[in-house]
C-alpha cells in the first residue's frame, strides 16, 4: 500500500532531512510539511528534504494563499522541482486560521472572504506561469500583467488543495490532482463525508483525484503510552476545542456535555487542565494510537472510506511508527 509521511514545522530542518532520507529507504510514497506563520519555513524544508533524497516525492500541506503571491509560488516550486528532479507536489490552502488574522487577513464571514474564488484564482495564475508565455490575469484577489517565467518548467508538478470546505473539495477535483482531507485529526466517518465531497466533483468533472488524508500516529509497545503522547500534543487539544465538529465525533460516543469541561479550562487559557479533560474516546476516534497491529488496522479503516493516500503524522516514538508503518508491513 502507498502510504506518505507528514510533519509539523515543529522539528529541526536538520532532522527533517535526516528523516525524510530514512522515509527514501523504507519505501514510502511522499513527505509533506505544514506551512506555518511562526514556525519554520516549508520552502526550506521542500529543500533539504529533496537534497536529502532520491526517490520519494516532497510537498507543502500546505502553503498559504493569503500570504504567498501565486506568481511567486509558482517561481518558488518551479525551482523546488528544478532542484528535486520534479519530485515536488505542491500543495495549497487557505492558511492558518488562528494566525492570518493576527497578520491583518479576515478569515470570516466566507460571504465576504470568499476562499473558494481565492483558491481558484491562486491555482489558474500558478498554471498559467508554469504553462509558459505571457500571464496576464484581473482577478478580485490577484492582478497579474505581461509576466514571463524566465526558464521552463520540465517536470509536471502536481496540485493539491487543503481544504475542510464541501464546496473548495467539490471543486478540487476539477482542477487540482489531489485533494488533502484533514489536517491531521478526523474520524472515518468525517472522512467518508469529505471523501462524498470530492466524488461529487469526480463526478462533475468525470475524472479522479488523488484522496490524500492527514492522520496523527502515536504508536507504542504500551498502548496507554501511546494514547498520552496524542492528550499531551499541543496541537491535538487546539484542534478538539476550536475546530473539530461535534458532530464528528458523535457517532463514536463523544458528546458536547463530555467535551464541554475541557472546552472551557482551554477557554480560560488553563492548558494543562484542558489536555487532562479530554476524553479517551476523542483521541481514539480522532487519531491512530495503539500498537503497531491496532494501528495499522485503524489506517485501514481510512482506505476502506476512501482515502487513497493515507499522510501519517508520526508523533512521540517517530522511529518505532515509521517502521509499524512503512510500505513492506502491509503485505500488498
Amino acid at each position: 500500500m502507498r502510504v506518505a509521511l507528514g510533519f509539523n514545522p515543529v522539528l529541526s530542518v536538520a532532522d527533517a532531512a535526516r528523516i525524510s532520507s530514512q522515509a527514501d529507504s523504507l519505501g514510502y510514497d511522499s513527505i509533506w510539511m505544514h506551512e506555518s506563520l511562526y514556525q519554520r519555513d516549508v520552502v526550506t524544508y521542500i529543500s533539504a528534504m529533496s537534497a536529502a533524497t532520491k526517490r520519494i516525492r516532497v510537498g507543502s500541506g500546505a502553503i498559504n494563499t493569503f500570504t504567498r503571491h501565486p506568481v511567486a509560488a509558482a517561481t518558488t516550486f518551479a525551482t523546488l522541482s528544478e532542484l528535486s528532479g520534479g519530485r515536488v507536489n505542491l500543495g495549497v490552502g487557505l492558511g492558518s486560521f488562528p494566525t492570518v488574522p493576527l497578520i491583518g487577513h479576515q478569515i470570516f464571514p466566507v460571504e465576504k472572504t470568499r476562499p473558494l474564488r481565492r483558491i481558484r484564482e491562486f491555482i489558474e495564475v500558478v498554471k498559467m506561469v508554469w504553462n509558459g508565455g505571457k500571464v496576464n490575469f484581473e482577478g478580485e484577489f490577484f492582478k497579474v500583467k505581461d509576466l514571463s517565467l524566465g526558464f521552463e518548467v520540465k517536470d509536471r508538478i502536481p496540485i493539491f488543495v487543503a481544504s475542510l470546505s464541501p464546496k473548495t473539495q467539490a471543486y478540487a477535483a476539477s482542477v487540482a490532482d489531489g485533494v488533502i482531507l484533514s489536517p491531521a485529526f478526523n474520524t472515518v466517518w468525517g472522512t467518508e463525508r469529505m471523501i462524498a465531497n470530492v466524488k461529487r466533483g469526480e463526478e462533475h468533472a468525470g475524472r479522479g483525484v488523488e484522496r490524500a488524508s492527514y492522520m496523527m500516529a502515536s504508536v507504542d509497545p504500551d498502548p496507554q503510552k501511546a494514547m498520552d503522547v496524542v492528550r499531551d500534543f499541543y496541537f491535538f487539544v487546539y484542534q478538539l476545542a476550536e475546530v473539530v465538529r461535534p458532530d464528528v465525533l458523535a457517532p463514536y460516543g463523544v458528546t458536547e456535555d463530555a467535551l464541554r469541561p475541557m472546552k472551557e479550562a482551554w477557554k480560560k487559557g488553563d492548558v494543562p487542565r484542558a489536555k487532562s479533560l479530554i476524553p479517551e474516546a476523542a483521541i481514539e476516534a480522532l487519531a491512530i494510537v495503539g500498537d503497531e497491529e491496532t494501528a495499522r488496522g485503524r489506517i485501514d479503516e481510512y482506505v476502506r472510506a476512501g482515502v487513497t493516500l493515507p499522510i501519517v503524522m508520526p508523533i512521540g516514538n517517530v522511529a518505532h511508527a515509521m517502521e509499524a508503518f512503512g510500505p513492506s508491513k502491509w503485505g500488498n
